[in-house]
């Protein structure tokens, strides 16, 4: 079948039902300790990861979508027994530079990388996750007392998924279809 890491990829699904069962705090260190380990643009490990425990913090985040309105299609991120929200900065000067020069943020990327390597950790580890980039920077960033210099990214809840919830694996492009060879 292939090496593990490709059979927890082709497994893996964003999961939105949670069962009301708490995330042991070693499984939350190996999820936060694979971001740790993600590489970045000049080795800038650009990251900080709040993790929201809190249910009332939880609810309120659910509710800081842009122009106040609350998503329906993001309502479940109140059930989430724990929501990573992702930020990146402070961004130093020769990075500032580097990614004008280009016309790249590579700590998007470099922060991508980390949830990505946290979702897939989770899922080994029989925990679910969903990324959520769709809120009001500057709602979260008050409700969490962020600083200034960090940009949020993106948020990825966690839970273990709920019991006869079918997380459908949603279809994917053929290889020929994303691949060149030149």
């Amino acid at each position: 079948m292939g090496p593990e890491i490709l059979n927890i990829i082709q497994s893996r699904r964003s999961v939105r039902q949670y069962a009301e069962k708490p995330i042991e705090e070693d499984k939350l260190s190996m999820i936060l300790e694979s971001a740790r380990l993600a590489p970045s643009a000049s080795n800038s490990q650009p990251w900080h990861f709040y993790v929201v425990k809190d249910a009332g913090k939880i609810k309120a985040l659910g509710e800081k979508m842009p122009l106040g309105s609350r998503v329906v299609a993001n309502s479940f991120i109140a059930d989430a027994p724990i929501v990573i929200v992702a930020t990146a900065g402070p961004i130093d000067f020769l990075h500032k530079i580097a990614s004008a020069i280009v016309n790249k943020k590579w700590y998007y990327l470099d922060v991508a990388i980390a949830l990505e390597h946290m979702s897939l950790t989770a899922w080994e580890l029989g925990i679910g996750s969903c990324w959520i980039g769709w809120f009001d920077e500057k709602k979260v960033k008050s409700l969490l007392n962020i600083p200034k210099a960090e940009e949020v990214i993106a948020f990825l809840t966690l839970g273990y998924p709920k019991e006869g919830v079918e997380h459908k694996i949603k279809p994917r492009k053929k290889l020929e279809q994303i691949m060149t060879e030149i």
